[in-house]
Order: structure tokens, then C-alpha cells, then sequence
């Protein structure tokens, strides 16, 4: 089925595919029946939740699926060719040349064994026809493009010689060598900081306009979305739900789903904090028929026709249509009736000034090996004099670039790494929320066992005792008593963390230091676990420590926010200042490269990226530690060390020329 009428011929035309996974236990209907059409140049994003078949529709667009999966049905035209019914041979002289892809994490895709060269020039000698030569000063021109340092050199180089951004710069050079007219990239930014993405969706729009290469983005990010993406594709149980120009699906969306995904994203503007819309439910099991609307138990909106038969999508304007029967979806004004969308209760204890973190100038050096032994061993200072308090019932985000120390500081206020020198003061206990998990829980233990652990380690009560105690707590992370006999591969992302939760609280802590805990998340999932926090916090009086990359998000829970580089904290302030009005310029720039979920508000920004690196912790500069990316640094600022001094009432930096 045709989703718009094209002026010409497009670039890539899929018609009705069907990709399934035959296991032991049924044959999982991973894509069912998606049509899409794509021209030469456009960057179409496609979003939706884990399982909604993103990542496997576009692998079987290069018949790259992994076993069991295999296209049962339907074409994959390039270029007038059906890819579907080409021979692997075929296939493999389309992989690269025709189309490129970057994966999400490139170590996984870039032999760790093999120098650089050895794996960009034979594709280059073989796609594009040139001798060894040519195609080695091919490779180290699209490094160069890239923004590799040195391309001449670093071409030589393995991939465990480069840092994480400096790996996906070469993921993306090795997918656009060969000048493929598609390329496709499956979470190419997730792994990211916030800086490094924007440099890298920056890159991929340059480069795909210089090439005039098409584009297919697989991302849960919308804000990334909105700065990226020319249309839109809405997945979800294996079908696209909506498909359109980015501008008509953030300021119309005409599909529940879609309207339920952007109600879930924390406000840019939060002057009237609100509570982030659910999705309740889960997504329907593909190895079962689906009868009906798939998304019509989620859907507050549902009706008797939606149980009955499955909408096809249907013109909702230009180049925009959408799979619902509803003319509106839930309408405009959607979120009055959401019964989850209230106003928040004012954040932070009104009148309590009681201190439950004090950290003092805390120092961290970790001494590694001399691989000769009259050499001093190096000394790496992950956290260099970091002052900071934190009220009772007060959440305090903390964010940077990886490397800046933000962990760190989390293992020190648990005491599972010893401070090299300063002082942390605690009233109470501090308890951990981890970004994964699952990597936290033994498989083998039911979550009445996870989570009466603390409990027994600690001599708390007796088994009766205890087991009152995991009702209690489950009941307060909304999950009834009857998981207390499940175990963790019975859960989904949002029910592990529910637990990992309940057990963070299960000794009644004063503080929680959550790590990134809805990075591994869908938004939807986010959502619930965001408002979760929130209500606990104002119930029980704990203070949370939030650690993330995701600025929105940290600027949406928390009263205060420590910005860190380098080991030391450069502004710290309320949350609100911090986020509007940064002094920093380290502030300004993440705040700047954070990705706004407003397609509109995207294009009016001007981009300039954040350049450069983190410097290494091993050699820290004698000035300020961001001089050497600062654009307003002097001479004065390379020599001489600024500490944290007050700008205002309820904020501090560290600069000498905040502004």
C-alpha cells in the first residue's frame, strides 16, 4: 500500500512485508505487513517501543536478520530491484555499495583485532573498483570528513585505541566510503553523551545532503527525532500506526499511540509542572493473533469497532496517514482526558533544612600500573574537590560527559570505594537504584527473595516480618502481592526497576542514588518510573541523588543540579536557573546540544557543536579543565584554577567570565 503519491519513482519502496521468527514456543509475527516509500535524499525516523519491530524491519531490508528470523513476504525494491528476491551473492554486492548501516554500539560491530585500515579499504577496493592506494587515501579522506584527528595516522589505529565517539565517527565513515544511496542507523547515538550525539546527528545531516543519500534513523529518542528527521514512521505490535512529515506528526498527531508516546516526554517549559501521561498496559504478545485495533487495550479512546477490525492506514493530510479509527485520534485536547496528567505537588519539603548529604572537598584518585617499574604509576583523579549538600526530601541531578566523574561520586556516597580525602556525611542510610537491573538480580532469586535481601543481611525482622515488609514495598512501587513468587525473566524493563526500587527502600533509607535509571528505558516506561520517584519522594521523605545524561529529564525531577567536567562540579544551582539561564559555558553548551521534542524549535536553533573531547584525567590541565573547548578562554584562563564562587542567590560557578 502506497503511504504518498511521489513525483518520481522513489529510492526505496516496500510493499507489505512480513518478517517472522519461528522458535519453540510460536512463530513471533515481528513485522506484519509494513509499506513504506522513501526518495533519494530524506531521513526518515522510525520510533516506537521495544518489540514494536523497528530493528527488525530494517535488517530484513538488507536480509541481515538473525536466526530464526527470515522475510516470508512482500518486496523491498531499491532502485527498481526487489532485494527480496535476490541470492545472497546478490545481496552481498549490494551490502555496502547500495546500502550502509551504522549500528548502535560499534564495538560490537568493529573487529577489535583488525586496525582501521584493514577494515574500511578492501570494501572501498571491492565496491568501488580501486587499487589498495586509492582506496587507503579514500578511507582517510572520509576520516578526515568525519572529524578524525590525524586521519593519516589513526587509520592505523585499533578501535580499542579510540574513545566511544571517535569509534561511531569510523562506524559512520565505513557506512558512507562506498556511497551507498541508503544508509540505515539502529540507535546510532544511544550510547552517546548528550555532546557527542550532537555532533554526530550534525555529521549524519551533513553528510547524507552532501551525498544525497537517504536515510532511515532508528531511535526512542524524540527529541532527536524532531532535529533529524524530514518524516516520521510510528511503529507499533510489528505495524507502522502513523507515518508523515516530522512538523504534522509532533504538532497533529492523528494516532493514539503517537499522541500517548509525545505525552510522555518531560515539558521543555515546566512552569506549570504537570505529571507525565502513562501508557498503561503493555504491548500485545506477536506470537498470538491479533484481532482488532493492536493498541486498543492501551487506548483510552477505544471503541466497539476498534475490537472488531484492524484499521488500514488512511489519509490524514498531506503525506501524512495514520491506522485508526478515530477521525482525530483522542483529539487535540487529548490530555484533559488522561486521568495521570495532574499537577505535581510543589517538589523539594516546604520548611525542612535538615541536611542529608554533606560532601566536603571530596577528592578520588585511582592509581593504575607502570608497565615499566622505575616509572611513577600514573593517577588518574576521577573526582577533584567537590563540595555539594543536599536537603531532606530534595532530589540533586548530576550530569556531564562520561569521564566526568558522575559515578563515581555515586560509589563514594554508598561507600563501596573509599574517598582518597575530603568528608561525606550521611543522616541516615543511602541505598542504590542501578541503570540495568537486571545485571543487579540473581535470575534464579523470586523478587520476594530480591527483595527481602537488605533485609536479612541487616537482621531485620523475622520471615513474617520480612514478608509484610516486601507487600508493603511492592505496594508502594505500584505492583500487587502476587509478584512476589515471579521471578525477574518474568518482568518487563519497568517492572525490574519497580523492584530494584522496592529493594532500595526496603531499609527505609534517607538518601537513594539512582545511576542512570531510565536510560535503558522506552519513554513510556520512563514516564511511569519518572512519576514513580516523584511520588515517593513527596510520601517518604527521601532525597534522591539523579545521575543522567538526559537533561530533560534531570531538569524535570530535580530541585538542584551539579554540573560536573573533569571531576569537579562547574555550576551548581536550582534547577530551574541552571536549566533557563546557564552560566557555564560548559552548562551552555550541553544545555545547547540537548535535543528539543519540537520539530519547529529545531530548526529556529542554531547548531555549534561542542568540539573536541574530554581532556585525560591522567594529565589534568593547570587552568580551568575546559579551557581547551571553551570558546570564550583566554590566556588567564589556561593558567589560572577557578573554583566554585556564588552568582546568585541560589547558584555557584566556575568561570571566570560567566555570563
Amino acid at each position: 500500500m502506497n503511504l504518498h503519491v511521489p513525483i518520481r519513482e522513489p529510492l526505496l519502496d516496500v510493499r507489505d512485508l512480513h518478517t517472522h521468527f519461528v522458535t519453540d514456543t510460536g512463530t513471533v509475527k515481528a513485522v506484519n505487513g509494513v509499506s513504506l516509500q522513501i526518495e533519494a535524499g530524506e531521513r526518515v525516523a522510525i520510533v516506537g517501543e521495544s518489540g514494536s519491530g523497528k530493528s527488525a524491519m530494517a535488517m530484513s531490508l538488507l536480509r541481515l536478520l538473525a536466526h530464526p528470523g527470515k522475510v516470508v513476504a512482500g518486496e523491498i525494491n531499491l532502485e527498481g530491484h526487489d532485494l527480496n528476491r535476490m541470492s545472497e551473492r546478490q545481496l552481498n554486492d549490494i551490502r555496502g555499495a547500495k546500502i550502509g548501516t551504522i549500528f548502535q554500539d560499534p564495538m560490537s560491530s568493529l573487529d577489535p583485532v583488525m586496525r582501521i585500515a584493514d577494515q574500511m579499504v578492501p570494501p572501498i577496493m571491492r565496491h568501488l573498483r580501486l587499487r589498495r592506494d586509492a582506496a587507503r587515501a579514500e578511507a582517510i579522506s572520509w576520516l578526515d570528513r568525519v572529524g578524525i584527528p590525524d586521519p593519516s595516522r589513526r587509520i592505523d589505529a585499533y578501535p580499542f585505541e579510540m574513545s566511544g565517539g571517535m569509534r561511531q565517527r569510523v562506524m559512520i565513515a565505513m557506512a558512507l566510503s562506498c556511497r551507498p544511496r541508503l544508509v540505515i542507523a539502529d540507535e546510532p547515538t544511544t550510547a552517546l553523551d548528550v555532546t557527542i550525539q550532537a555532533q554526530i546527528v550534525e555529521l549524519l545531516k551533513e553528510l547524507t545532503a552532501e551525498t544525497g543519500a537517504a536515510m532511515i534513523f532508528i531511535t526512542h529518542d524524540l527529541g532527536l527525532v524532531a532535529r533529524f528527521a524530514h518524516k516520521v514512521g510510528v511503529m507499533y505490535a510489528g505495524r507502522l500506526a502513523e507515518f508523515g512529515p516530522v512538523g504534522d506528526i509532533f504538532a497533529r498527531p492523528q494516532h493514539p499511540y503517537t499522541q500517548s508516546l509525545l505525552d510522555t516526554i518531560p515539558p521543555v517549559d515546566q512552569q506549570e509542572r504537570r505529571r507525565l501521561a502513562q501508557i498503561p498496559g503493555f504491548p500485545p504478545d506477536m506470537k498470538r493473533p491479533v484481532t482488532g485495533c493492536a493498541f486498543k487495550d492501551r487506548c483510552p479512546g477505544a471503541h466497539r469497532h476498534c475490537f472488531e477490525e484492524a484499521p488500514e492506514l488512511a489519509a490524514r493530510g498531506n503525506d501524512h496517514v495514520a491506522a485508526c479509527w478515530l477521525p482525530e485520534g483522542l483529539g487535540a485536547d487529548r490530555t484533559v482526558e488522561r486521568p495521570l496528567v495532574e499537577p505535581l505537588a510543589p517538589t523539594g519539603i516546604p520548611g525542612d533544612d535538615r541536611v542529608a548529604v554533606e560532601i566536603n572537598n571530596l577528592h578520588k584518585h585511582f592509581t593504575g600500573r607502570s608497565a615499566l617499574p622505575w616509572r611513577k604509576p600514573p593517577t588518574v583523579r576521577a573526582v577533584n574537590g567537590i563540595s555539594m549538600r543536599i536537603r531532606r526530601g530534595e532530589t540533586l541531578g548530576i550530569v556531564g560527559e562520561s569521564g566526568c566523574g558522575k559515578s563515581t561520586v555515586a560509589r563514594l556516597l554508598l561507600g563501596l570505594d573509599p574517598a582518597t580525602s575530603g568528608d561525606i556525611f550521611i543522616d541516615g542510610i543511602a541505598q542504590m537504584v542501578f541503570q540495568d537491573p537486571a545485571s543487579s538480580f540473581n535470575p534464579k532469586m523470586t523478587l520476594s527473595s530480591i527483595i527481602q535481601e537488605p533485609l536479612i543481611v541487616t537482621g531485620w525482622g523475622t520471615r513474617l516480618e520480612r514478608e509484610d515488609r516486601v507487600r508493603e514495598l511492592l505496594g508502594q512501587v505500584g505492583l500487587d502481592e502476587s509478584y512476589m513468587h515471579r521471578y525477574p525473566s518474568q518482568l518487563s524493563g519497568g517492572q525490574r526497576q519497580r523492584v530494584a526500587i522496592a529493594r532500595a527502600l526496603a531499609l527505609k533509607p534517607s538518601v537513594v542514588v539512582a545511576d542512570e535509571p531510565t536510560s535503558a528505558l522506552d519513554v513510556s516506561v520512563r514516564a511511569q518510573i519518572i512519576n514513580l520517584l516523584m511520588d515517593l519522594k513527596q510520601q517518604l521523605r527521601v532525597s534522591f541523588v539523579f545521575i543522567s545524561h538526559d537533561l530533560l529529564t534531570v531538569s524535570y525531577v530535580a530541585d538542584m543540579i551539579a554540573v560536573m567536567y573533569l571531576g569537579e562540579v562547574v555550576e551548581y544551582g536550582s534547577a530551574d536557573e541552571v536549566f533557563h539561564t546557564p552560566a557555564h559555558p560548559y552548562t551552555q553548551a550541553l544545555i545547547a546540544a540537548m535535543p528539543i521534542p519540537d520539530p519547529a524549535a529545531e530548526a529556529a536553533r542554531v547548531q555549534t557543536p561542542l568540539s573536541g573531547e574530554l581532556p585525560s584525567p591522567l594529565s589534568l590541565p593547570p587552568g580551568c579543565s575546559f579551557a581547551s573547548r571553551c570558546p570564550k578562554a583566554t590566556d588567564y584562563c589556561r593558567s589560572h584554577k577557578m573554583v566554585l564562587k556564588p552568582y546568585s542567590a541560589t547558584r555557584e560557578t566556575a568561570c571566570h567570565y560567566a555570563n
